[in-house]
């Protein structure tokens, strides 16, 4: 059953826990979001190797930490 959810002025959005909870998403979970017609879509994503490769060396990168 749909849940009406609103929108804060800093255009935020809370999951709803019931589906929090079915699809495992926490507070690191990453969701891609887009559009169809007037539908929003969300799809959590899971993270492959390369990806967090890549999230780790940009961070380092800006920190300045070197190999």
């Amino acid at each position: 059953m749909p849940e009406v959810i609103k929108v804060t002025t800093k255009g935020q959005i809370t999951i709803p826990v019931r589906i929090r909870k079915k699809l495992k998403i926490d507070k690191d979970s990453y969701i891609a979001v887009d559009t169809i017609g007037d539908y929003v879509i969300m799809k959590k994503v899971g993270l492959k190797l390369k990806e967090i490769s890549e999230i780790v060396s940009e961070h380092a990168r800006k920190e300045g930490i070197k190999k």
